[in-house]
């Protein structure tokens, strides 16, 4: 059920950043440093179950995943500092932590916080009742 509700969320998150435009000169190379940071990790784990995705908020701003099933850990990237979580055991949804940083996505809402703090949200409209 975890993995159907993760490529259900993959594939929102695939197609809500394909819609996305680039903003200026800044934001690609941004966005490139931050792809070169997810491939990094990426790599680091061949043979290993890995899913990478993307999602932008209505402010614009981008955070990149790679999550690894088989260690059951997170990397992710967000404002260009790479954050690495491990996976806490769910009812449902998905959500990954560490000491400073929570990341969780349930029923189309993604969010991140750190020190208990939201710094990132995201609702997909689509998955509202």
């Amino acid at each position: 059920m975890k993995k159907i509700i993760l490529a259900i969320t993959v594939v929102i998150s695939i197609t809500v950043t394909s819609c996305q435009q680039k903003k200026n000169n800044e934001a690609d190379k941004t966005t490139n440093q931050t792809e070169t940071k997810v491939q990094k990790a990426a790599s680091q784990t061949i043979g290993d179950n890995i899913v990478t995705s993307s999602i932008t908020n209505k402010e614009g701003i981008k955070l990149e995943m790679v999550f690894n099933n088989t260690k059951k850990t997170a990397t992710l990237v967000f404002k260009g500092e790479t954050i690495e979580l491990k996976q806490d055991t769910m009812g449902s949804g998905v959500k990954y932590s560490n000491e400073k940083y929570v990341f969780s996505q349930w029923h189309g809402q993604t969010e991140l916080k750190k020190d208990g703090k939201t710094i990132f949200k995201n609702i997909d409209d689509k998955s509202k009742h």
